[in-house]
């Protein structure tokens, strides 16, 4: 795989994982506190969100994308 489109992969990734973690994360905060197991669940995927776009946008810094 040339290195331009690593780098396009990559760069979808962190649009992705960003896009997760802002909608999961705000799912997560307007839940009603009734309702614990929706607000757990939408607070993992906005977390997996974050990793997932830091560690793209960590990729593309190193790679000088």
């Amino acid at each position: 795989m040339s290195r331009k489109t690593m780098l396009r992969w990559i760069a979808n990734g962190n649009v992705l994982g960003w896009s997760a973690f802002w909608v999961f994360g705000f799912l997560a905060v307007t839940a009603p506190a009734e309702n614990t197991m929706q607000m757990v669940g939408a607070a993992v995927l906005a977390f997996a969100g974050l990793v997932l776009g830091v560690w793209c946008w960590l990729r593309l810094m190193r790679m000088g994308g």
